[in-house]
């Protein structure tokens, strides 16, 4: 009995050793797996940590390049409506007092279109200043310049440049400084010039050139949440460096350059444009501006947004050292119990530190929202924009942020696509909390819980103000700042296909002012624009906000009305012929308008419904003017 019981002693030290042994083998083990672990993820974070930087600067490229894009166009699309409008040719053709005063208030409209806009000239065939119109050094008044202080141009380098191309063609300046006299103006205002050639009958008659102030479309091409941003051109001088001290070297005396901060690899980027160099990106911006500086952006990842995915790189391995040894410990004891358990847990905690390092990120507007729309987090990023601190936020939901003119029914739409499950991408224009507007891309994914719920929504916003400021140039008739015909043109396609693709009605009107030739003859082409412009505030003022008033061309002006069928657009239009026809025009008095009405039909194309209403308004002019003719909607 004796022998047995030290035989189970002997036993039972013999496999507490084992026991302990196979523990600290294990923990020793699990020790090693963690160290391994936390280096090869340490690892790999570095390199999705570059991966990240050039998906970034990739992204930024995408955006600057298209702002870029959609400001030059505007600016050329701007000199040749001048060059090719019927006010410009009559005066070229007739330069009579008259005609050259309607021509001036022409290119006096389009001056006052942009605060951007310094200075528009027509220069005769001869380089002599015809039309000057300049903006006063405060931005606040835009002004004729007098016959006596025009300036004979025929030798400057622009107007040689320009008399050289063919029509349609553009020539843009270097950005550059302004002088006055001779003389730096200070402070230093950016410029940039666009002009084209004019031709009458087939003849240069002279070219129109725009001067604009360009320290915003500097802006919009530095602009960025993660990268310092540098321009440079073909000669390595700096045009705009983050710390002003360095930018327009060219211009401003000892100034170092792009070669002299930057000698190893600034040749290098100088011959190679768009390379990646170490943490220096570079991309070439010359094509787009097209006046042989050959410029580029130079971008270097700031050191916050380096060390913010260091310092995530660094704890997300830290953390998951921690985690794997923390777990090898009571691994001893139940590895063989709970395995698949276990390895739930840790997919949990991995999920729960991705979300957490997502949620870390400060440069990008996010938030998310609850099932209900309510305000769950947003990040700093958003709250900077937005003006409102989470405090403010939590419980509320986008309508805080929404623009008083933002039709309700465009929050209902997509309440209604993420309810369904699906991801909603589009544009959509709020309010600060200072009540100042911005524009957002805005990208809203539904958020599902473990039994494919829908548990909340996240968003993810671009701020876009700076290229909606531009689109707007390009889609709004000067004279009337209505929409002009190419921008009424896309409505009615759009219109369209919503209605052969969800039977969504809707109704045109084309108008004519009655008689306004004789308005021009007898008061002047001035006193004329002024009705076309009282007439598109009586038409803005009597629509409703869901409905779209534009140029049509001349005196004729078309209003698409959404979701209105015949018998609705007819009482608008009576309506709006009674205001026009009650309303005193100064100084022609009292004017009347005919009207044209007609409703989309089931398989009728675009051309066939604008005929029909051009009909209309033809019946209308036929049986006496000053009257509403519908066109039939069978």
């Amino acid at each position: 009995m004796i022998k047995l019981m030290i035989g189970n002693y002997t036993d039972f030290r013999t496999g507490s050793k084992s026991y302990i042994i196979f523990t600290l083998s294990f923990i020793i083990f699990g020790a090693v797996i963690a160290l391994l672990t936390s280096f090869i993820n340490y690892k790999l974070q570095y390199t999705n940590i570059d991966k990240g930087i050039l998906a970034r600067f990739e992204a930024e490229k995408s955006v600057k390049l298209e702002s870029l894009h959609h400001s030059l166009n505007s600016l050329n699309e701007m000199v040749q409506t001048l060059a090719v409008n019927k006010l410009t040719q009559d005066y070229i053709r007739q330069p009579t007092p008259t005609k050259l005063v309607n021509a001036q208030s022409l290119f006096l409209a389009s001056a006052q279109s942009s605060s951007l806009i310094m200075q528009v000239r027509f220069l005769d065939k001869n380089g002599q200043e015809a039309i000057r119109i300049d903006r006063s050094k405060n931005g606040k008044e835009v002004f004729v310049v007098p016959d006596n202080e025009l300036q004979d141009k025929h030798s400057r380098y622009y107007f040689i440049e320009s008399a050289q191309l063919r029509p349609r063609q553009f020539w843009h300046s270097n950005l550059d400084l302004n002088y006055e006299g001779g003389v730096l103006e200070k402070p230093i205002r950016p410029t940039f010039r666009v002009a084209t050639p004019v031709f009458s009958e087939n003849v240069f008659s002279g070219i129109v050139i725009v001067n604009i102030e360009a320290a915003q479309l500097i802006r919009a091409l530095t602009r960025s949440a993660d990268f310092d941003t540098m321009i440079i051109d073909g000669d390595g001088e700096f045009l705009y460096h983050n710390e002003k001290v360095f930018s327009w070297s060219r211009y401003l005396e000892g100034q170092s350059n792009f070669l002299d901060l930057y000698p190893v690899i600034g040749s290098k980027i100088l011959r190679e444009p768009n390379i990646r160099f170490d943490k220096i990106y570079s991309f070439s911006i010359g094509q787009q501006f097209n006046n042989g500086e050959n410029l580029q952006a130079i971008l270097l990842p700031k050191a916050e947004m380096l060390s913010k995915l260091t310092a995530n790189n660094l704890l997300t391995a830290l953390i998951i050292a921690l985690i794997v040894i923390v777990v090898s410990f009571p691994l001893s004891w139940i590895a063989a119990m709970v395995p698949s358990r276990l390895q739930s847990q840790l997919q949990e905690v991995l999920a729960d530190l991705q979300r957490s390092n997502e949620a870390l990120d400060n440069n990008v507007m996010s938030s998310t929202t609850d099932r209900n729309g309510h305000f769950v987090s947003a990040s700093n990023a958003f709250c900077l924009t937005t003006g409102y601190n989470f405090g403010e936020l939590q419980g509320q939901t986008q309508e805080l942020l929404c623009h008083p003119e933002c039709a309700k029914t465009a929050y209902e739409n997509i309440w209604r696509t993420i309810q369904n499950g699906q991801v909603w991408r589009g544009e959509i224009r709020n309010c600060k909390k200072s009540g100042q507007e911005f524009w957002v891309n805005m990208v809203i994914t539904p958020q599902f819980d473990i039994d494919g719920k829908i548990s909340g929504y996240a968003e993810i916003y671009e701020d876009i103000t700076d290229r909606k400021a531009i689109e707007l140039l390009s889609i709004t008739d000067v004279l009337t700042q209505l929409f002009n015909r190419r921008k009424i043109d896309q409505i009615l396609e759009d219109e369209m296909a919503r209605y052969n693709r969800s039977e969504q009605v809707f109704s045109v009107i084309l108008l004519d002012l009655d008689h306004f030739k004789q308005v021009n003859d007898t008061y002047g082409h001035p006193a004329g624009d002024r009705v076309l412009i009282e007439t598109a505030l009586c038409l803005q003022k009597n629509i409703r906000k869901v409905d779209y008033a534009g140029r049509w061309g001349g005196e004729e002006f078309l209003i698409v009305l959404t979701g209105t069928g015949i018998a609705g657009a007819a009482i608008i239009a009576e309506k709006l012929r009674q205001v026009i026809n009650q309303h005193d025009f100064q100084p022609v008095k009292q004017l009347s308008a005919s009207f044209g009405v007609a409703q989309c039909l089931t398989g009728e194309s675009l051309n066939k419904l604008i005929s029909r209403v051009d009909i209309a308004l033809y019946e209308a002019k036929s049986e006496g003017r000053n009257r509403v003719s519908i066109s039939p909607s069978e």
